[in-house]
């Protein structure tokens, strides 16, 4: 089998070029731990929106909705921040 980037001939077992990407050195797990930092920050940066928002106007009129909708979009968005992050960083 050929690689579609670099043309060389990679083993039939392969799942990354060894030519384009070398030895893979990053584990998966390290992969699963930048999603979960990326998330964590990602939860930090939306609490502190949400946390105002309850302080200066209450539990009100759906403020409530909102205050849990921002941490957890902000933690998704962390968690795929983090392990794009980390699979970019893959060595």
């Amino acid at each position: 089998m050929q690689c579609s980037q670099c043309g060389q001939e990679v083993p039939a077992d392969a799942i990354y070029c060894p030519h384009c990407t070398g030895e893979r050195k990053t584990t998966d797990r390290q992969v699963i731990n930048g999603g979960i930092r990326g998330g964590l920050i990602g939860l930090a940066v939306g609490l502190l929106p949400s946390l105002l928002l309850l302080y200066f106007f209450g539990a009100e009129r759906g403020i409530k909705a909102i205050a849990f909708i921002v941490p957890a979009v902000s933690f998704t968005t962390g968690l795929i921040v983090g392990l794009v992050k980390a699979k970019r960083e893959w060595k």
